[in-house]
């Protein structure tokens, strides 16, 4: 609207002009002919007005009137003094100049050249809307659709135009950038860079939707059997790199493989899908990956670096019967040499193999007492509190190493042998609390998911507890976070017959959201320990800073000590230090030693 308001004002201008000069410049001339005829008629006037007495003669152009008053007459007011009624000397004589033909003149003239200015600017003014309401829809046009531009438009608001499509489409690449790069990120492990379960739980049901029912692919999962270990032994940091390793031996042994994709799908299990028969895929990759594993074993001084379970993979088969053959063929594996790998193709009686000489395994470790216990003081900041020494155990094999304590307990779930174990550990630990000489001192056991399970050990333990008060006194129960939230009504039974029993209980990785706050309130334990991923990156992230003094005071206020597990720097200790934090545990107080030989935490094992 703004062109075409630009373009209507000097039109209408120019409009005007030319109405003007047409009738302006005719009036001009019909004026000029009229004083032209009227200098004529100056000698015939003059030697009228010398003789009033003589007959007035009859002269062209000029109305010659007698002696009185001058006649009504109109006069041709347009051409001013000549158009009017003229007097001779101071007769009453009159005359007027003939301005009925210079008046056909001037019209004859100036009527047509009106005209014809009319006609041309309306054909401009027809044209240029014209070329107006094209251009108007050809930058619609534009605007909806870059691809109807010229290729190099010489309009300066065409060019704009583009130029905003040019923006418009690189901005919008770079918003698809960024998603790709959030839902990549969204679907991948933020510790190793591999695919997160959520997309391999996406890959394993598109690869068992294939209407092909030909299409086959094989399942490897590897378990990162020494994590437990690492971490417990050498700290969390340990246990990281451990994880980067194996997934790095993991990535370089399938590179050559078209279509094989790795993702990480718990802490310790990294799954491998490759298109292809299962039996020469898994000797391929088994054979290349255990020799790995083993120069691996021998660099870091591993029991075991990991082990291998294989399986096949058709269309139409359940996610959940191919996990389970490929959590069989690791079982297998994990009963075997170290680093060994085994196939399961089918359900079938051979999956058994591993559970039977697993059972006899742990069978034999619960009749010989084959169960070493070690110990991890934590540092209390608060001089007036007991000490506090958090228990583990550790399982030795036959080759003079230990077997992983997640696998242990696997198995142990798995044949129903959880309940005997854990009976077994508690007394051991009752015996060894009994004769240490250390005063002021408390312990801590970790208690499985199955103790909330069996009301027949709970009975067990409170008569154990009841029966050893003396020891009970300086015992603590611990439970982890997401066992007591998804067993709630149990964990409320069990915390109350430690009370009841005289033993204090702990909440252990505590801290994974804000319904902890509730359990919390729900259960006030004696000791809240926070989950080390909540230490491990507390400097730099300061909304998990306000997230750990929220913790810190609101469990305080309720009575609860709190402690924090994984610290292994400096920084860390002095930070959690800052927030009244009432101690600390990890690598940096103390490494974990047989609890034989324990004799308390020295000022220098900080």
């Amino acid at each position: 609207m703004r062109e075409s308001r630009s373009f209507s004002q000097p039109l209408l201008l120019v409009i005007v002009l030319l109405v003007l000069i047409s009738l302006l410049l005719p009036w001009w001339s019909a004026r000029s002919s009229l004083a032209h005829w009227q200098q004529q008629l100056q000698p015939q006037l003059s030697a009228l007005q010398a003789e009033p007495t003589a007959p007035l003669p009859a002269m062209a152009g000029i109305a010659v009137l007698q002696q009185g008053e001058p006649p009504a007459t109109d006069n041709a007011w347009w051409f001013g003094e000549l158009g009017a009624l003229q007097q001779v000397g101071s007769e009453a004589v009159f005359y007027r100049l003939d301005t009925q033909a210079a008046t056909r003149q001037w019209l004859m003239v100036s009527v047509p050249l009106v005209l014809a200015s009319l006609l041309c600017c309306g054909g401009l003014y027809i044209r240029n809307r014209r070329a107006f309401g094209a251009r108007q829809a050809y930058l619609h046009s534009l605007l909806q659709t870059a691809e109807l531009a010229r290729a190099e438009p010489e309009d300066a608001l065409a060019q704009g135009i583009m130029e905003l499509h040019r923006l418009y489409r690189k901005q919008l690449e770079e918003i698809q950038r960024e998603l790709e790069e959030a839902l990549q990120q969204s679907q991948r492990d933020s510790l190793t860079t591999l695919g997160n379960r959520y997309a391999f739980r996406r890959d394993l049901t598109q690869l068992l939707a294939n209407e092909n029912r030909l299409a086959t692919a094989t399942l490897m999962l590897v378990r990162a059997s020494a994590l437990q270990d690492i971490n417990s032994r050498h700290g969390f940091q340990a246990g990281d790199q451990y994880l980067q390793d194996i997934s790095r031996l993991v990535r370089k042994i399938i590179q050559s493989r078209l279509g094989a994709h790795a993702y990480r799908i718990s802490g310790s299990d990294i799954a491998v899908l490759v298109p292809g028969q299962c039996e020469p895929l898994a000797k391929a990759l088994g054979t290349e990956l255990q020799q790995e594993l083993y120069h691996y074993q021998d660099v870091h001084e591993l029991d075991c670096a990991a082990y291998i379970g294989f399986t096949q993979l058709l269309p139409g088969q359940s996610p959940e019967s191919i996990l389970i053959r490929a959590d069989s063929a690791l079982a297998q594996a994990q009963s075997g040499e170290p680093n060994g790998w085994r196939v399961v193709l089918k359900n079938s009686d051979d999956e058994d193999l591993g559970e039977s000489q697993w059972r006899q395994r742990l069978q034999s470790m619960l009749d010989g007492d084959r169960i070493r216990l070690v110990v991890q003081p934590a540092r209390l900041l608060k001089p007036s509190l007991p000490g506090y020494n958090e228990i583990f155990t550790h399982f030795p094999n036959d080759n003079g190493g230990v077997y992983p304590a997640s696998t242990v307990f696997a198995m142990l779930q798995r044949l129903g042998m959880s309940m005997l174990f854990e009976q077994k550990i508690i007394e051991m630990i009752l015996r060894k609390v009994a004769v240490n000489e250390l005063p002021a001192q408390r312990w801590a056991i970790n208690l499985t998911p199955a103790s909330l399970q069996q009301s027949s050990f709970l009975i067990w333990l409170e008569r154990v507890l009841m029966r050893n008060s003396n020891v009970t006194a300086g015992l603590v129960f611990e439970l982890d976070e997401h066992v007591l939230e998804h067993q709630l009504t149990s964990g409320k039974r069990l915390l109350e017959m430690i009370r009841r029993s005289g033993a204090r209980s702990a909440i252990s990785k505590f801290g994974h959201g804000y319904g902890s706050f509730r359990l919390l309130k729900d259960l006030k334990p004696d000791y809240v320990k926070l989950d080390p991923e909540l230490v491990r990156h507390l400097q730099d992230d300061s909304a998990n800073q306000q997230f750990v003094r929220m913790i810190i005071d609101l469990a305080q206020r309720l009575g609860c000590h709190v402690v924090a597990e994984g610290v292994e720097t400096e920084d860390q200790k002095r930070l959690l230090e800052t927030m009244y934090i009432d101690g600390v545990q990890g690598y940096l107080v103390s490494k974990p030693v047989p609890l034989a030989d324990f004799k308390g935490l020295t000022l220098t094992s900080a």
